[in-house]
C-alpha cells in the first residue's frame, strides 16, 4: 500500500505536467498570422476551407489532403511540421524548407489546428 501511495505521489504529478507541457506546445503560434501564410502557400491546392477542394485540386493526382480530416488533425505537430518542411513525395505537396521561420511554422500549424471540419 505505502509503494502504491509512493508511486501516485511521484507518477501524477509527472504525468500532468508533462500533458500541460504537450497542450502548450501544440498551442504554441498565431493561427491569424498562420491564416495569411496559408492563404498565400496552401490555398491554391487544399481550397479556402482547407478540405483539399480547390479548382485546381481536380487535377492533381493524388488530391491535397483534406486538412480538416481526422487523419490530418490527429497528426502531431512534428508530423505536420515534417510534411511542410519537406513535402510528401509522389504528390504535389511541395517542399517549403527553409521558406519560413520557426515563428511562421509555428502559426502555420496553429492555423491548421485552427480549421473546423
Amino acid at each position: 500500500m505505502l509503494v502504491r501511495r509512493a508511486f501516485s505521489l511521484v507518477v501524477i504529478p509527472v504525468v500532468a505536467a508533462m500533458s500541460s507541457f504537450a497542450i502548450a506546445a501544440s498551442s504554441q503560434g498565431n493561427p491569424e498570422s498562420g491564416r495569411k501564410i496559408y492563404l498565400e502557400s496552401c490555398q491554391s491546392c487544399h481550397g479556402p476551407t482547407g478540405k483539399g477542394d480547390s479548382d485546381l485540386a481536380a487535377y492533381l493526382t493524388p488530391p491535397p489532403a483534406n486538412l480538416t480530416a481526422k487523419a490530418t488533425q490527429a497528426k502531431t505537430d512534428a508530423e505536420l511540421r515534417k510534411i511542410i518542411l519537406e513535402g510528401r513525395p509522389g504528390t504535389a505537396m511541395a517542399s517549403f524548407d527553409g521558406a519560413f521561420d520557426e515563428a511562421q511554422l509555428a502559426n502555420w500549424i496553429a492555423y491548421i489546428r485552427s480549421i473546423e471540419s
